[in-house]
């Protein structure tokens, strides 16, 4: 309680110290003015160096170097006088330096102050007959107290300062890791949302158009597009609730929890592309990787690029999907044979192909696109580490 007390109260307890200097020097020099025992001249030169001293005394916590080298000064100057307090000064600027500046610097005062002192010592007892009855070595063991016990105190405040520190850069890397986490999250359900979306309405469009081509010369044609129209909304809608789920949490709602799309879906997702009439046809050699992060990769690697293919490919007769397995190795090539030209007078925002890039570097891989020579474009995806579970 004490100690929790002067620490809300500093400059109560800077006060109060510099005034167990101040007020015996003060009353001390009085003393010795009124009964003449020491010069005016001195009495006043002891009184201006012992303000100084005070003043030093109270700064001690900011300038403990400069309290220890005031306060030595003067007790080294007045040796002689036994009715000076500056004794007193100088052990409370050494426990203040060895509080609030270091242990060598406490070590290196005391050191000085011994040397400084005994050769003050000296000097004065050959100088002045009668030199009072001060005690070098009194101040000095008393000085090695106050030196071991702000040793003590100080290393105590030391080291609750650097748990403070550590506990304040262990929360700033708390509050970095999660925006760190959040920004990739967010960036996790862009590209998720992009893949679903693109896919859904592009293949949902296309077999819509193709309903309406076909409404009167083949109408249960025209009726499965449309049947077809619905199974895709509602799977994406599906898949955009899971998706979803997660910032619905504030709220206390349980999403919808379904699996991720894997490899062995990609026939379907293959068939919904035909559906909407596009010529795509899928092939698989090697093994398959079995993590799921690699599949999922995967799977919208072929999504995105197959929804390109759907959108900007220009009458094309064949649109080849290869994926090669090979030990942890693993390549995704989607190839069409659109005609030259521009399929489309909107090319869309490349968020895709960046999003097929992304996932590609977690495996150290790479997403490679362009238009083919003889008419067509190729998007190749390589994953040199997909066998290995991240």
């Amino acid at each position: 309680m004490i100690r929790s007390f002067w620490a809300r109260h500093l400059r109560t307890a800077d006060i109060l110290i510099t005034l167990i200097y101040a007020i015996p020097e003060a009353v001390a020099r009085i003393v010795t003015y009124v009964d003449g025992s020491l010069p005016p001249a001195f009495n006043t030169l002891e009184l201006l160096l012992g303000a100084v001293t005070a003043v030093a005394l109270y700064k001690r916590r900011t300038a403990p170097v400069t309290a220890v080298v005031i306060s030595l000064a003067v007790s080294a100057l007045f040796i002689w006088n036994a009715t000076g307090m500056a004794p007193i000064a100088l052990v409370i600027a050494l426990y203040s330096i060895a509080v609030h500046h270091s242990v060598r610097a406490a070590w290196i005062g005391l050191g000085t102050t011994a040397v400084v002192l005994t050769v003050s010592g000296i000097v004065t007892a050959g100088l002045i007959t009668d030199p009072g009855n001060d005690d070098v070595v009194s101040t000095l063991v008393i000085g090695l107290f106050a030196v071991l016990i702000g040793i003590n105190i100080g290393n105590r405040k030391r080291y609750i300062s650097a748990l403070v520190d550590r506990a304040g850069q262990l929360a700033r890397e708390r509050d970095q890791q999660a925006q760190l986490a959040a920004a990739s999250e967010r960036s996790r359900i862009a590209r998720e949302m992009h893949d679903i979306v693109a896919h859904s309405l592009s293949v949902m469009i296309r077999l819509a158009d193709g309903a309406e081509a076909m409404v009167e010369k083949d109408p249960e044609a025209s009726l499965a597009a449309i049947r077809n129209v619905g199974s895709t909304g509602r799977a994406s809608l599906a898949e955009m609730r899971r998706l979803l789920g997660v910032l619905r949490d504030e709220e206390n709602e349980i999403a919808e929890r379904t699996p991720q799309p894997t490899l062995e879906e990609l026939p379907q997702l293959v068939e919904s592309y035909q559906a909407a009439g596009l010529p795509a046809t899928l092939t698989v050699t090697g093994v398959p990787p079995t993590g799921q992060g690699a599949q999922i990769t995967i799977y919208r690697a072929v999504q995105e690029a197959l929804t390109n293919a759907l959108r900007y490919a220009r009458q094309p007769t064949r649109v080849d999907v290869l994926l090669e397995c090979v030990g942890a190795a693993v390549t995704v090539t989607v190839t069409d044979d659109g005609a030259p030209g521009v399929a489309a007078a909107s090319e869309g925002s490349g968020r895709g192909l960046i999003g097929m890039a992304e996932r590609a570097a977690l495996y150290g891989g790479n997403v490679t696109s362009g238009r083919l020579s003889g008419g067509g474009w190729r998007v190749r995806m390589t994953l040199p580490e997909a066998g290995e579970e991240l």
